[in-house]
């Protein structure tokens, strides 16, 4: 079991967890928890620099009409 610490408010082992509280946590690796002691690190973590950006979808300005008739 690794020993880690909550970044933020999460939701772990059927527990809400503040930021700051240290437990020990036996799961996949979960990138709100800070691993302090014993347990495997990922290989590497996503960067968020390294992701692809998503492509957005929105919707397009409607065309404006003139009131001159």
């Amino acid at each position: 079991m690794a020993k880690v610490k909550a970044k933020v408010l999460c939701f772990v082992d059927n527990g809400l967890r503040q930021p700051g509280d240290t437990f020990d946590y036996d799961g996949p690796y979960n990138h709100h928890l800070e691993y302090l002691e014993g347990g495997s690190q990922p290989e590497r973590a996503a960067d968020s620099s390294e992701a692809p950006m998503p492509k957005l979808r929105g919707r397009k300005p409607k065309a404006e009409v003139s009131a001159t008739e």
